[in-house]
Parts: C-alpha cells; sequence; structure tokens
C-alpha cells in the first residue's frame, strides 16, 4: 500500500530527477531511498520488491532507463540515421516541381535504412554538402560550400527525409541540387543541429513570423504541435512573400488551419499584390503585426522569426553567429523581451 500510493507523487518527481541527476546527491548520503523512489517513479515497484532492494541491480536499471529517456527527448535513438559528427550519404530518390523556383526533394536512407528515422527532435536542422570529389561545390576561397536546411517530413518518418529548396540562379549549392538525378546522385548530411525545443503548453500563444524559404521550420514546430494530444497551445502563422506565387505549403497551411480552426491561424502577406489577392501587401513591421496578432492581457507569448537576414534583422534584430544575438527591431518595439522571441 505504501509503494502504491507513492507511485503517482514519484512519476512527478521522477522528471525532475532525471532531469538533474541523481549523481547530484551530496558526498557519504545513501543513494538507497532515491534509486527506491525512481525505480517506483519508473514504473518499477514490483521489480524492486522481487530484486530484493538490492541498490546495485537498481542503479544500473535506473542508469538504463534515464539514458534512454534521454535519448528518447533528444530524438537521438538507435533508429537515427543522422550523426552529428560526420557526413552520412543519402540518395536522390524523388524530385517533386513545388512552384517557379523551388522543388521538394527526398532523400533515402538506402536499404539498411529503411526501418530508420533520421534522428532530429523538433525543431532541428542539418547540415548539407556536395560529395567530394571534381563536382564538389566550394565557394570563391577553395571551401566546400555546406548549408543548413530544415526538413519538412516529420522526424520519425521512417526511410527517407524530405526537403524544400528554393533555388537561387547566383546561389553556389542550390543551382547544384536542382540538377541532381533521382536514384543516382547523392548529398551528404550531418546533424542534427538542435533549434528551439518545443514542449507542449509551456506559453498560451505562439507567433511565428516567416519569410520565404525561412518557412520550414515553422512547418515542423508547428504541424508537429498540431498533432500532440492534449496540447493547448495556439499558433499564428504571420509568412511573407515577394508574390502570391512564391508563398511555399500554402495548401499544406490552409488545410492544416482548417483542421485545428482554434489553434492555428494563418496570415499571408505579400509585396506585390495581384488580382483577386485578399490578403496584406506591404512590408513586416509593428503596427502590421499587431493588427494581425492580438496580444491578450496576462497571456504567455513565444515568438518565433525565419527569413532572409534583413527581415529577421528588422523583427528581432540580427543574430550573433549561433547565439540569439540582442533583440531589437519591431518586437523590441512591441513590447517583448529577450526571453519572448527566438531567431532560428
Amino acid at each position: 500500500m505504501i509503494i502504491a500510493r507513492a507511485v503517482g507523487p514519484l512519476r512527478a518527481q521522477i522528471t525532475h530527477s532525471t532531469r538533474r541527476s541523481y549523481a547530484t546527491s551530496s558526498p557519504g548520503r545513501s543513494n538507497t531511498p532515491l534509486y527506491a523512489a525512481l525505480a517506483v517513479g519508473l514504473g518499477l515497484a514490483g521489480w524492486y520488491i522481487t530484486s530484493n532492494g538490492d541498490v546495485e541491480k537498481v542503479e544500473e536499471k535506473v542508469k538504463s532507463l534515464v539514458a534512454e529517456k534521454k535519448a528518447s527527448d533528444e530524438g537521438l535513438g538507435a533508429l537515427g540515421v543522422l550523426i552529428k559528427d560526420a557526413w552520412t550519404p543519402f540518395t536522390l530518390e524523388k524530385v517533386e516541381p513545388y512552384n517557379h523556383n523551388s522543388k521538394i526533394y527526398t532523400f533515402s536512407f538506402g536499404e539498411e535504412g529503411k526501418q530508420k528515422i533520421s534522428g532530429g527532435q523538433v525543431a532541428s536542422a542539418l547540415l548539407v554538402k556536395t560529395p567530394e570529389g571534381d563536382e564538389e561545390v566550394k565557394d570563391d576561397k577553395g571551401k566546400p560550400v555546406i548549408r543548413p536546411y530544415t526538413p519538412i517530413s516529420p522526424p520519425d518518418l521512417k526511410g527517407s527525409l524530405t526537403l524544400l529548396v528554393k533555388e537561387y540562379k547566383d546561389g553556389k549549392l542550390t543551382p547544384y541540387i536542382s540538377s541532381m538525378v533521382p536514384g543516382k546522385d547523392k548529398l551528404l548530411f550531418k546533424g542534427p543541429i538542435p533549434k528551439y525545443k518545443y514542449e507542449p503548453n509551456t506559453f498560451d500563444q505562439g507567433l511565428c513570423i516567416a519569410g520565404g524559404s525561412g518557412i520550414t521550420p515553422m512547418w515542423q514546430l508547428i504541424s508537429h504541435a498540431m498533432e500532440i494530444p492534449g496540447d493547448r497551445t495556439k499558433f499564428t502563422l504571420i509568412f511573407s512573400n515577394v508574390t502570391p506565387k512564391d508563398i511555399l505549403l500554402k495548401e499544406k497551411w490552409d488545410q492544416l488551419a482548417k483542421d485545428h480552426p482554434d489553434r492555428l491561424q494563418v496570415k499571408y502577406v505579400v509585396d506585390k499584390s495581384e488580382k483577386g489577392w485578399s490578403g496584406e501587401t506591404g512590408f513586416v513591421t509593428a503596427p502590421l503585426i499587431s493588427k494581425l496578432f492580438k496580444r491578450q492581457d496576462g497571456e504567455k507569448v513565444m515568438a518565433f522569426v525565419c527569413g532572409p537576414p534583413p527581415q529577421v534583422n528588422s523583427l528581432a534584430g540580427p543574430k550573433d553567429g549561433p547565439r540569439q544575438g540582442e533583440l531589437k527591431g519591431a518586437l523590441k518595439e512591441l513590447g517583448y523581451n529577450s526571453d519572448e522571441v527566438y531567431k532560428f
């Protein structure tokens, strides 16, 4: 009865305990009660009793489960094919034209990777470069061109990953990618690169402002949140492009908003409108943000920004390399603080 009554409180305690570390106990203090509590909290009450309270057995079991939980939380389980410190070749499997300057590329993990996932978490990115050799794409200094991309496929998809790539005629890497032959050519991948780790119900409203191909981390983030049972977080997406035909994933966003009308609003903004355009026209500024997103008193809001550097600078200030950098621009003008803004 004592153990049964302890399970509820200890399940809450185990989450906190595993996030710290059981190695933080003070010197000379017995860990026996702690491991007993951890065993119960992890649903191992019966196992603990049958082990006769053997501390070493409990310790090893808890360490194993904590390691598994950590791997699961980070999205880096044994099924992940991406490697942080090494390049892995994936073969282009399929190319689907999307619009006048973008295509969807599906890369296969091969026969051995049919049951494996990429290994990323939400939200994370990966690095891409061309294979070494005569066709390797290099910059003006002779160094390999490396670019970050955020997959639009879910991290738990088995056997492949999908990139939405906008081609820049004067770019270094995208012309090469657009010329790749399915079933033959490969790209090298490295990662994942953890970005913002999403936890459901940690804020009330998410404000996502994206420009152009900066929409991909927003898709990864919001589509994931919409699928989580019990997540009540609401999102507003402000998505800016040059013209209506430049809007990426529009049909997917429209369907997602239709499926979750109580949790997602999508607002499109273009620099140049066309006949029949009913969305906003112009640049994303503080007044426009205030018009499209109504922040309620007492609500916890988290703003996310991703797009061309000039746009990010005007909205939230430039990043400082891999660091977030000082908050500036429209969001600071609107009263947001640095803890409420994340720049992808």
